[in-house]
């Protein structure tokens, strides 16, 4: 009789243990899902945000040379944008034609690439904005 009530109250203790540590689940979970979900979102921003400046980079280099036009600039960007499935964004090349600018002109690379587009998630991080970056070089 003695080692059944000894049984007794170790499965009685177990079984409070049991509901104590779904109770500390269900306060803990939310809080680290919130965690790892802003975290992947900050680090699909950071991504994001490096290739818009990889890409106004190579189309500003692609647009330096004398013999690249507009259209130049425009699919080396593009491929880019394709290559790294960055999709939505807007490229502009400033000045307007390429061919009739002088050297030593400064020629401007602008992208934009939606938020909204390119965001499996946006669970944590909810604003549609637009990342936008330039990339500035002189004409050869």
């Amino acid at each position: 009789m003695n080692t059944w009530s000894a049984k007794s109250k170790q499965l009685s203790k177990n079984h409070h243990r049991g509901g104590l540590a779904s109770v500390e689940l269900a306060m803990v979970l939310p809080v680290m899902l919130i965690l790892i979900l802003g975290t992947i979102e900050v680090c699909q921003r950071i991504f994001l945000r490096q290739s818009a400046v990889i890409v106004a980079y190579e189309g500003a280099r692609t647009a330096v040379r004398s013999t690249s036009s507009n259209s130049d600039v425009l699919a080396r960007c593009q491929a880019m944008l394709t290559q790294r499935r960055v999709n939505g964004a807007v490229v502009t090349v400033t000045p307007i034609d390429l061919l009739k600018q002088p050297s030593g002109t400064q020629i401007r690379v602008r992208v934009e690439v939606p938020w909204a587009l390119n965001s499996p998630t946006r669970f944590v991080l909810q604003d549609q904005g637009t990342i936008a970056v330039d990339a500035y070089m002189l004409r050869e």
